[in-house]
């Protein structure tokens, strides 16, 4: 008898096992958002990207200095948060970067007028206004053209405006245009991050920054053309925007140890806000908490403004109101728990944090 069975389960643990039959796809995968053009009523053509979710919480999001429509792809590392909370980006490229031409005579207002029209052209009513680093100058510009559209303003380590005595603004434009055209040839030295941030813990962050440098300096022939990153920095020295009883609620997301923009920059947009402001500050982060701490922006976006995300004890959670950093138990971090992984190692940069 037990040489039957042990017979039969032979047999049985011999014979092949039936394969699942492949589940193929019926679409594609996305490869990034694709870029779209748009024809303003004043005849000039634009770009953006639209990540195009009918119904989710529009964000405008304005990038850094030199940045293209593709900018958004930067903080694509929390995608997966960003659709779970149902987030929409929308992105407006700048004059003279990636696919956009370069018309010397463009203004802040004539940005304005671009987004404007583009938010009409894609049915957007309301949206949350978001920018990091230099993108700030221009979101003071749309804050104060149209505050009755912005459900809530984000500025992430944005700048106001320059000081007189910043060397931007006392250099000679010929002079800085050169300068800048050295970097703006070579991505990855205008791209270069500090080794011990960000790009030493999102997994490919250093090489999709200088694929974006890439993209915004040459994909439509501008061969590291540096005559809109110059005019973006001298732009600077203007004086900011007239946002005056700004109606909404406005978050500000500042490193106290940033040297390029310092939150000083955050509590001077902080003043023009009538509504409730919430400053989040990250004491011994410099200029990359716009990417570091991008989760909590996710958030406070989405309408869980009034809790901070942290990562306690390998786990994930939301804790009531302004969590300061100095208050965590050991061990636990702001953010997602991914925060907390193995930092990777980035390639050597040459340069402080890109603006």
């Amino acid at each position: 008898m037990i040489r039957g069975i042990l017979a039969l389960l032979l047999i049985v643990l011999a014979a092949p096992v039936a394969a699942k039959p492949i589940a193929f796809p019926d679409r594609f995968d996305p490869i990034g958002t694709p870029v779209e053009s748009f024809k303003t009523r004043e005849g000039r053509t634009v770009h953006y990207t639209d990540t195009g979710e009918a119904g989710w919480r529009p964000m405008l999001f304005i990038g850094g200095v030199g940045t293209s429509a593709r900018a958004p792809e930067l903080v694509a590392f929390l995608d997966t948060l960003r659709r779970r909370l149902k987030v929409r980006i929308v992105a407006v490229e700048r004059n003279g970067l990636g696919d956009t031409g370069y018309d010397p005579a463009w203004t802040f207002a004539d940005y304005t007028s671009e987004v404007q029209q583009v938010l009409g052209h894609l049915g957007i009513g309301k949206f949350a206004l978001v920018a990091i680093s230099g993108g700030g100058a221009y979101a003071g510009h749309i804050a104060a053209a149209m505050p009755e559209r912005i459900n809530s303003w984000h500025m992430l380590a944005a700048i106001a405006s320059a000081p007189a005595s910043n060397p931007v603004c006392t250099a000679d434009p010929a002079a800085l245009e050169a300068m800048l055209a050295k970097q703006v040839g070579a991505p990855r030295e205008f791209w270069a991050m500090p080794p011990d941030g960000v790009a030493a813990r999102v997994p490919g962050f250093i090489d999709r920054a200088a694929d974006e440098g890439a993209h915004a300096y040459f994909i439509a022939g501008q061969r590291g053309d540096a005559r809109a990153v110059s005019r973006e920095y001298r732009s600077f020295c203007k004086a900011p925007a007239p946002v005056a009883a700004f109606p909404a609620p406005a978050f500000f997301y500042y490193g106290e140890a940033d040297k390029l923009v310092p939150p000083a920059q955050g509590e001077f947009w902080a003043g023009k806000v009538a509504s409730k402001v919430t400053f989040r500050r990250y004491p011994g982060e410099g200029h990359d908490v716009q990417y570091r701490h991008w989760d909590q922006l996710l958030l406070d976006v989405s309408g869980q403004s009034g809790k901070t995300l942290v990562c306690a004890q390998g786990r994930a959670r939301l804790l009531p109101g302004l969590v300061q950093p100095a208050a965590l138990p050991q061990g636990d971090t702001l953010g997602v728990c991914a925060w907390q992984g193995r930092k990777t190692a980035p390639r050597e940069p040459d340069h402080a944090a890109h603006e």
